[in-house]
């Protein structure tokens, strides 16, 4: 599917930019099949993309505090 994209698009993936992120739940051996088809050997997951945090998890307020207080001293 990647290659479809990248030839359609005329873009490619950087390799040593590219990282992936699995579930707590995934099997080692799927994550490592998965890791060796796409190419991906950085596994790990960044606090923020784009300047919004990429793990919301369970507490919703709290994530998304710091943004609710960024844009009020603007405000303000």
């Amino acid at each position: 599917m990647l290659d479809i994209y990248c030839n359609a698009s005329g873009q490619r993936v950087n390799h040593n930019k590219s990282s992936i992120f699995f579930s707590k739940g995934t099997q080692q051996l799927v994550r490592d099949n998965i890791k060796n088809t796409l190419n991906a050997q950085n596994e790990s997951l960044s606090d923020r993309y784009l300047g919004m945090p990429t793990d919301v998890g369970q507490s919703k307020m709290g994530t998304f505090r710091y943004l609710r207080d960024r844009v009020w001293e603007k405000v303000k």
